[in-house]
């Protein structure tokens, strides 16, 4: 496994993390969790998540309403420093009851959700410190101060190493950098969404660590669906993006991605993941499992060959011509 430092966190963190929005997907505790991991599968991927050299953990607050967070602490008890722990807020007052926002925007209200927040995660993660603490959505401008004071005092107190965002607006994070210590954005990128290269030459001038979410298009650059019709569980929340008219043919084009594969240099998944590896200002993806062997499959794209350039201009042609024909019968 491959270490990388986080930008200005100046955390060393593996090079393929652990994204955990998979435990009990983003649904309250007693509905169906269609991704079909169970709590138990969950805590024995994250504890062999450090045997593969996969030491980045990503959650927030709002997965399963704090479940996710739950079963990590779990996890980690009695090895809480082989993990890195990245998790996330968002800096709403009202945010904690049920996705109702408060309209009190004031500093005192927009303060103190950071800092309860903050020891409600502590407390289901039964840890005393958070590596990294992430803004889930961009504060409203009027809340921009009392956010990142917020975050500035817990870094102080210790109970936050480092700050960082989840977004996807490089005017945002231009205004976070003035308003506070940030270190790290959060941000979507993959072979088939590109569109946030903006963020990544944001991040390479101010020195920003950059996590990937949904490196491999919610399963679509797996190859698992590569010429197939999909057939998901009515609870999927891909289905409305898999039932779209273009879907059977862009899955069609993206199986010439395979090129990616032969000789049994990597996986389709590994290829995937290499590619956002290789990709300028990125730290780290941080791809979510359903069991230990997706896990140990994701940990070895730090291991394969990295993408030649022939190879990469190859496959994002495909990659484009694919989006092209999704959206092109939509």
């Amino acid at each position: 496994m491959e270490y990388r430092i986080l930008g200005r966190t100046g955390i060393k963190v593996s090079a393929v993390g652990l994204g955990c929005s998979q435990i009990r997907g983003t649904l309250p505790p007693g509905e169906k969790n269609w991704t079909g991991l169970t709590d138990e599968e969950a805590i024995a991927c994250i504890r062999h998540a450090p045997t593969v050299g996969v030491n980045l953990i990503d959650t927030a607050e709002v997965y399963a309403y704090g479940h996710s967070e739950d079963v990590i602490g779990r996890a980690m008890e009695g090895h809480r420093q082989e993990y890195v722990v990245a998790t996330k807020v968002t800096p709403l007052p009202g945010a904690e009851n049920d996705r109702f926002y408060s309209t009190d925007l004031s500093y005192s209200s927009a303060h103190q959700r950071i800092l309860q927040a903050c020891e409600g995660s502590l407390r289901r993660l039964r840890t005393d410190y958070i590596d990294v603490y992430q803004l889930h959505a961009d504060p409203p401008d009027e809340t921009l101060t009392p956010v990142m004071d917020a975050l500035t005092r817990l870094k102080k107190e210790g109970k936050v190493r480092a700050i960082g965002t989840s977004t996807g607006s490089v005017d945002v994070i231009r205004k976070l950098i003035q308003a506070g210590e940030l270190g790290m954005v959060q941000t979507q990128y993959n072979m088939l969404n590109r569109d946030k290269e903006d963020v990544l030459n944001l991040a390479i001038a101010e020195n920003l660590g950059v996590l990937l979410r949904n490196p491999i298009a919610s399963g679509v650059l797996s190859g698992k669906y590569f010429n197939t019709t999909p057939r998901l569980d009515p609870a999927d929340k891909r289905n409305e993006g898999f039932a779209a008219a273009g879907t059977v043919d862009a899955f069609r084009k993206l199986a010439e991605l395979r090129f990616l594969t032969e000789d049994g240099r990597r996986t389709m998944v590994q290829a995937s993941l290499r590619f956002d590896l290789d990709t300028p200002g990125v730290t780290a993806p941080i791809p979510g499992v359903k069991n230990r062997r997706q896990l140990e499959e994701n940990a070895g794209a730090s291991d394969v060959a990295p993408l030649t350039s022939e190879e990469r201009r190859r496959a994002m042609v495909i990659a484009d011509e694919a989006m092209r024909i999704w959206k092109g019968k939509n």
